[in-house]
């Protein structure tokens, strides 16, 4: 599947300047070249979408290309695109771009003389030491164009004469119904979409809008901290439940427990997905004791290995809720993110969240509808679930020669868990792979009760471009070789 290629440099056009709007562009796409940010075989937007990103008239960019394919900036390939063309290596006497019959050698017209005082630095070189922690986005995936139209058109809004709504704006509340009903097949008749500023601040804010917290929550262990901190609240720590190959035990929850939380469809870190009896059991759970069953959503790709299982959102009707967000899918900086709660709960929590007077901005609320309504956040889930399932591919094949390890549940989103023989510190070994320039974490930092924790390396794969995930494991397998 097709997608439009995204502008990775910024251009700004300026219609007071005396250099035409056409040359303006291709100066800059030119510098961007001749100084390594365009790299060879980079694909430009097309003409079409880049006039929409610059706000100009087709016809500019349209010029702007031509001269830089005259200039031999640029190549076409016919029903691919058009293309950063490649340049000839330094020292063999043209040091220009490598287009065929194109302009090496020459400085291209239009672009001003630089000197070091006011030449854009060099990229820089990669690092030394390639991050493998978990909970990193693979940003180099973000629909460019499209979030730099929505925040455009944000911003075209008046600014709102009071404050904000407390539950969140009627356009973003109806775009993320509309979306967990089309991507997630969720129940919304008598339910209430709230927007938050996170998947965990969402989680406390409906724990504490039930008046739950310490034992009274029961929570898997490992889970991610913020998750955790979440569910403790002020108070003690909430209860772990013990996690197995068929998901969260449920014959584990404590006789005080009034809510549990789930991650039924991918449990982080270890990947397992909740079986349909443990499903059934989590209802039964809460139709015999009135409690909550809090559902965490997984939300940064498409999981339809789980499409014949019953839905565990829905299935307790009033008694469930469900939590998810948007920073695991664009950026953790947007702090944005969604509650499903009943609507007889929807008081209490607009009464909570007028209390934290705490709210998303205005114009990060209008940009992620418009992100939602355009179907931008469907395909880039869909696009993110692709990527995904390849870097597994790049890492269980690296791993699949080292003995003494065993890898995880294969349906972790964007994570893997690599268990360690029992004689061996997890924190010994993470301390001989940073030696080696990776960085990665292990599960000490998901659990919280004080059991024993497993011996274990958790990765996180998706963030890193190919090349750089080659480079890691290759350094990761030299390290563990090594162990002994």
């Amino acid at each position: 599947m097709r997608h439009q290629a995204i502008l990775t440099i910024p251009l700004t056009v300026t219609r007071q300047a005396r250099q035409p709007l056409h040359e303006q562009i291709a100066s800059q796409v030119g510098t961007a070249v001749e100084h390594g940010l365009l790299a060879h075989r980079t694909q430009l937007p097309s003409t079409r979408t880049l006039a929409a990103l610059l706000g100009v008239s087709r016809g500019v960019t349209t010029a702007a290309y031509e001269l830089l394919f005259t200039r031999g900036y640029l190549e076409s390939q016919p029903g691919s695109g058009t293309y950063v063309a490649g340049r000839t290596a330094p020292g063999n006497g043209s040091g220009g771009p490598g287009r065929a019959g194109g302009a090496a050698g020459r400085r291209p017209r239009g672009l001003p003389e630089r000197t070091a005082a006011t030449r854009p630095p060099a990229p820089a070189d990669r690092p030394t030491v390639l991050d493998l922690r978990p909970g990193q986005v693979d940003i180099e995936a973000c629909p460019l164009p499209a979030w730099r139209a929505a925040w455009r058109r944000a911003s075209f809004n008046r600014p709102p004469a009071q404050s904000l709504p407390t539950l969140g704006l009627p356009e973003l509340r109806r775009a993320v119904a509309e979306h967990l009903a089309g991507s997630r097949g969720v129940p919304l008749a008598g339910r209430d979409v709230v927007i938050t500023g996170g998947t965990a601040a969402g989680l406390r804010l409906v724990l504490d809008a039930l008046g739950l917290h310490g034992r009274q929550v029961a929570i898997e262990e490992p889970v991610p901290p913020a998750l955790h901190r979440a569910a403790a609240g002020d108070s003690e720590r909430p209860a772990a439940l013990p996690v197995d190959a068929e998901g969260a035990r449920l014959d584990a929850v404590g006789p005080n427990c009034r809510a549990v939380v789930l991650s039924a469809d991918a449990q982080v870190p270890l990947g397992h997905v909740l079986s349909a009896e443990r499903r059934r059991a989590a209802l039964a759970w809460a139709t015999s004791t009135g409690g909550h069953v809090v559902e965490i959503a997984c939300d940064p790709v498409f999981r339809p290995e789980v499409s014949q299982l019953p839905r565990l959102y829905g299935t307790a009707g009033a008694r469930s809720i469900l939590v998810g967000g948007f920073c695991e899918l664009l950026t953790p900086a947007l702090n944005l993110g969604y509650a499903l709660v009943p609507r007889e709960l929807t008081a209490t929590v607009a009464r909570h969240l007028g209390e934290y007077a705490v709210a998303p901005p205005y114009l990060t609320q209008l940009a992620l509808a418009s992100l939602l309504r355009d179907g931008v956040i469907v395909r880039l889930m869909h696009r993110l679930g692709r990527r995904y399932a390849a870097r597994r591919r790049i890492v269980e094949s690296a791993l699949a020669p080292v003995r003494r390890i065993r890898l995880g549940a294969p349906y972790a989103v964007n994570t893997e868990v690599l268990y360690l023989p029992e004689r061996f510190d997890a924190q010994q070994v993470a301390a001989r792979v940073l030696a080696h320039g990776v960085r990665v974490s292990t599960l000490a930092p998901y659990h919280f009760s004080g059991r024993v924790t497993p011996p274990a390396l958790v990765l996180g794969f998706g963030h890193l471009p190919d090349p750089d995930l080659h480079r890691s494991m290759s350094r990761l397998v030299d390290a563990l070789s090594e162990l002994r």
